[in-house]
């Protein structure tokens, strides 16, 4: 076993930094967990959401309802819904993905769904469990770009007014080098899913739904992954991105997003002084959400409960909330109340927001099929590449359970097999890269492209034994980074999965090798067993990242989400 000495690099990064004083580049995110506690529940909690019936009254039943993350910024919506039917609600967030397989598994433990588009219902619902599917609102999918950036691509004035800008545009952009931007991944979100579907439509032209022709379209498809090479950060949750946009504004100045998202982004940066992100509709083809909410019938009879739920869903006060959320609630994509001056906030025109349905040139969904040949294309031949450095605990503590849980994870994330279901396989261009670490770190095991055996053999052939020192596996990880030449050709993360609480002798040598370094690049953890979620809170603020809670579960399940932010 080969151990890497890298006292050297540490004392140097700790030297320069000393010497850059205040001109060091420092994470400057705020804490995308949410919450204070140091005893890991808010990221345990951080998915699920209860609303009772205010007032002290007795709920008459409580619905379980899988949900899409954007949800959360309609929960006054929601609280106002639980009120007036007097039926208490839990919110479980998750990707379009999740939802859609939890239906395909016959809804689980769910009540309801709430995905943000009928397609996932229709992907997923193949034991026609879904009952009186309803839109609840409307959101876009668009561009959200901040406005010194708009002015300067000549796509908005000072006013925030834009000019019609097309798909082929945003192309010849991404193309001279001009714009990046974040990005869900598009098959593990909705609004990634649905921008990807309108980008493929629009640079195809005509009126028809894709087809399965099209996705064989050497042309077209060598245009849409020009344009996603322009994606600089990718995510599984669409309410992540925006709270990242929000907590790094210098950093990331684009999106792609629901318009919702980027008015509720808009809010939080001109309270906190920053500029605001101009919504781009693209003028030859936009895709819209439409938020159905559907119950699950496993026989569990709260059937009555949801109608009422429903019912109060569809209420002017509540549709009133949605609005002034940022969603549309009227026929077409046009506004219900469009006179209430907290709606007027949300629908700004300095913001580039157009309220008038005809700017919404909503592109036609494919077939079920379509799409899900569309997502395998996209997985394994249009996205960008993604570089991804797993650093895993092989302490002694994971002797045992902990190190088959880890290996089945990864497995479930590099193994072509399995991680197809998922829509998450490696793909040619890929590289990932293991480095097994206890007191020190092991020497990194390479993977490129769809080849991973040998990584995956290496890993459950690899021992666990020793202490636990985080910081050496990480300070390793960023020795295996793409060269800065090649960065801007993959999409780069550092994913950390570790059991126990590290020693933090090095802590504060690798925060300054990572400063120092100043590539920018996430460091996403995993956190089961006896970790230390302060310290892995720590490296999230630092490298503008998420902690994801694998103390409970299927570590396969989150070794997949993980995959889904790179």
């Amino acid at each position: 076993m080969g151990i890497v000495s890298s006292l050297r690099r540490r004392a140097a990064a700790v030297a320069a930094v000393v010497c850059a004083g205040a001109l060091a580049l420092a994470g400057c995110s705020s804490n995308l967990l949410g919450g204070n506690s140091d005893d890991g529940s808010d990221v345990a909690n951080a998915n699920v959401q209860t609303f009772k019936p205010s007032g002290g009254k007795g709920a008459t039943a409580t619905l379980n309802i899988a949900s899409g993350s954007e949800n959360k910024e309609v929960a006054a919506a929601i609280q106002k819904a639980a009120d007036q039917s007097n039926v208490a609600i839990t919110m479980h967030y998750m990707g379009s993905l999740d939802i859609m397989n939890a239906l395909k598994n016959g809804g689980e433990n769910y009540d309801a769904v709430w995905p943000a588009s009928s397609m996932w219902i229709s992907m997923g619902d193949t034991k026609h469990i879904v009952k009186d599917a309803t839109s609840t609102s409307t959101t876009p999918i668009v561009f959200g770009i901040a406005k010194s950036k708009a002015i300067s691509l000549g796509w908005a004035d000072d006013s925030g007014k834009t000019k019609p800008v097309s798909t082929a545009d945003i192309l010849s952009a991404v193309s001279n080098g001009d714009l990046k931007f974040s990005m869900t991944s598009a098959t593990q979100s909705n609004s990634g899913a649905s921008a990807y579907l309108a980008f493929m439509t629009a640079l195809r032209g005509g009126d028809q739904p894709l087809s399965d022709q099209d996705l064989s379209d050497a042309t077209l498809k060598d245009s849409v992954a020009k344009l996603l090479s322009g994606v600089d950060r990718s995510s599984g949750s669409s309410d992540w991105l925006k709270d990242m946009v929000v907590a790094n504004p210098d950093r990331f100045d684009s999106m792609v997003n629901y318009e919702s998202l980027v008015i509720q982004a808009d809010k939080a940066l001109t309270k906190n002084g920053h500029d605001p992100l101009v919504a781009v509709y693209p003028s030859d083809g936009i895709a819209v959400s439409d938020s159905p909410l559907g119950y699950v019938d496993r026989g569990q009879k709260l059937k009555d409960a949801f109608d009422s739920f429903a019912k109060a869903l569809s209420s002017r006060d509540s549709k009133l909330e949605f609005e002034r959320a940022g969603r549309r609630t009227g026929l077409g994509g046009a506004l219900a109340y469009s006179s209430d001056s907290q709606v007027q906030q949300s629908f700004r025109a300095e913001w580039g927001i157009n309220t008038d349905a005809s700017a919404l040139k909503t592109i036609p969904l494919p077939t079920a099929s379509v799409i899900n040949s569309a997502l395998n294309v996209y997985q394994t031949a249009l996205r960008k590449p993604s570089w991804t450095v797993w650093v895993v605990d092989y302490s002694g503590s994971m002797s045992g359970e902990g190190k088959d849980g880890v290996v089945k994870g990864l497995n479930a994330a590099l193994n072509q097999a399995q991680a197809k279901a998922a829509y998450i396989e490696p793909a040619d261009g890929d590289v990932n890269i293991l480095i097994p670490f206890e007191s020190e770190a092991h020497n990194p095991i390479k993977a490129e492209g769809t080849d991973t055996a040998k990584l995956l053999n290496d890993a459950q052939a690899t021992e666990a034994s020793g202490g636990t020192n985080i910081y050496r596996g990480l300070e390793e990880a960023l020795q295996q980074l793409p060269d800065e030449a090649d960065s801007t050709e993959y999409t780069t993360a550092i994913v950390l999965m570790t059991d126990g609480r590290s020693v933090t002798d090095d802590q504060k040598a690798f925060e300054a090798d990572y400063k120092y370094n100043g590539r920018d690049v996430p460091v996403f953890s995993i956190m089961f067993g006896d970790a230390d979620p302060s310290q892995l809170k720590s490296l999230a603020t630092l490298t503008n990242a998420k902690v994801f809670d694998g103390r409970s579960g299927d570590l396969a399940s989150v070794f997949r989400q993980v995959k889904g932010f790179n």
